[in-house]
């Protein structure tokens, strides 16, 4: 395992060496993945914040609080409540944004998203998505209109288990979802994040192709930036027991591993997590968090409450956490930088 640490690139077979490493290897993974995010990354934790757009969905996932069958609040912001939302977060000191949604084509389909992106554009250095699947050609209007970046978790890659966990809805479909990263990447986005909800099975299977999958769609779209984000499914309000419980040292071992096996990509990290282990957690190889998350439909600038997608378990606004993260001797960035120094002229900046 010595060996495998000292390379300066690992192999498929070290990562899985390494993902599968015993206790007693645990501390040097950690230490091994807090120098290359150092040497990568400085100490710098880039901050976004993820804005709900709408809770009305056509699927019924077992494990999301959209599910179409839940008695929920429904709400799909309208063009001037996505602009309030975005005129308050920019005020509160964010420049990175992400846009989720349900899947409910029929009230925020895709010209509905291209008018919320041309919104969000005005505010942000960055706009990105997490919603439904689109065709190549959908996504690369997403980008014409501004979007830089989109999020796709496949959720599992047990094909049972994806099966029973999306019985019902588009979602149905584990392969259309599979190769929808791709497509968005031969549209022209130019950062993909990608992921797998922790808990829906077991981990030992999931992250391995979560990475097997990535590495492929690096060999051929090396030009883009790939990120990786870590959701570990949250019981409170959705389901009674997660399948395949995932514990924080495995955890902390999924996180280094991947910095290990994928240096220069970006890690994010939930607010799903509680504010403790998000503090600790920045020193092993995140880069990147939100902070004041909301799970319902724009929360930040409207007095009725929807229904949420998850409960948030860390809920410091930005400020509290700026501080935070320059109390443990990080620098935290707000801005995008890549665009200006890609030559591409950014945003407004108030």
């Amino acid at each position: 395992m010595d060996a495998i640490l000292n390379k300066s690139k690992l192999s498929y077979q070290d990562f899985l060496q390494v993902l599968s490493a015993p206790g007693p290897y645990l501390f040097k993974i950690v230490q091994r993945s807090r120098e290359l995010t150092l040497q990568r990354f400085g100490r710098t934790i880039q901050f976004y914040v993820p804005l709900y757009l709408s809770n009305e969905c056509d699927n019924a996932c077992v494990y999301c609080g959209f599910n179409k069958k839940r008695l929920i609040d429904r709400k799909t912001l309208t063009p001037s409540e996505i602009e309030d939302n975005c005129r308050n977060l920019k005020q509160k000191g964010f420049d990175q944004i992400l846009l989720l949604t349900g899947e409910s084509l029929k009230t925020a389909g895709v010209s509905y998203l291209l008018q919320a992106v041309s919104i969000a554009k005005k505010y942000f250095s960055f706009v990105g998505l997490e919603v439904f699947p689109m065709t190549e050609e959908d996504y690369g209007k997403m980008v014409a209109a501004g979007a830089d970046g989109l999020t796709l978790y496949q959720e599992t890659y047990h094909r049972e288990t994806y099966k029973n966990m999306h019985p019902e809805g588009s979602k149905q479909s584990y392969e259309w979802r599979f190769k929808s990263v791709e497509r968005a990447l031969k549209a022209g986005f130019r950062k993909v994040g990608m992921g797998v909800l922790l808990g829906l099975y077991d981990w030992r299977f999931d992250v391995p192709r979560l990475a097997q999958h990535a590495i492929n769609l690096q060999k051929k779209y090396w030009r883009s930036e790939f990120t990786f984000s870590f959701p570990r499914l949250n019981p409170l309000h959705i389901i009674s027991n997660v399948p395949h419980p995932v514990s924080d040292r495995d955890l902390l071992q999924i996180i280094c591993s991947m910095r290990l096996f994928f240096p220069e990509a970006g890690l994010v990290l939930s607010t799903r997590e509680r504010s403790g282990l998000r503090d600790e957690l920045l020193g092993a190889g995140i880069t990147q968090i939100s902070a004041g998350s909301r799970t319902s439909p724009g929360a930040y600038a409207l007095l009725e409450k929807s229904g949420e997608q998850f409960a948030v378990s860390d809920t410091r606004e930005l400020g509290e956490m700026l501080a935070r993260v320059i109390e443990k001797g990080y620098d935290p960035v707000i801005k995008d930088w890549e665009l200006d120094f890609a030559g591409v002229k950014s945003c407004r900046s108030s």
